[in-house]
């Protein structure tokens, strides 16, 4: 099974630091389910696409993950001061 939990059923606009957002329609509104070419914010790894893994767990960020050197590495997606979706990888990966 993949990283991919929700079915990106649209583009948002692309935003400013390259990343393009995709969202899923739903009853109660578009949810978020990936990042194309998101930063990454405190890992030394060059934009990817990252995968929403949960439904969001706190106002400020939701669980996510990518794929780098054939391994899944986790962390959240969180708004920048721009307002633009930012990739944070836990720490402690190997990275």
């Amino acid at each position: 099974m993949g990283l991919q939990k929700f079915r990106a059923d649209y583009a948002g606009a692309k935003q400013k630091n390259g990343g393009t957002p995709f969202y899923t329609s739903w009853v109660g509104g578009p949810t978020l389910a990936l990042v194309r070419d998101c930063k990454c914010d405190n890992a030394s790894i060059s934009p990817r696409t990252v995968y929403i893994r949960e439904v969001a767990d706190s106002y400020f960020s939701i669980p996510a993950a990518c794929r780098y050197k054939g391994r899944t590495i986790t962390g959240r997606i969180m708004l920048d001061d721009a307002g633009e979706c930012v990739f944070h990888a836990h720490t402690g990966q190997g990275i």
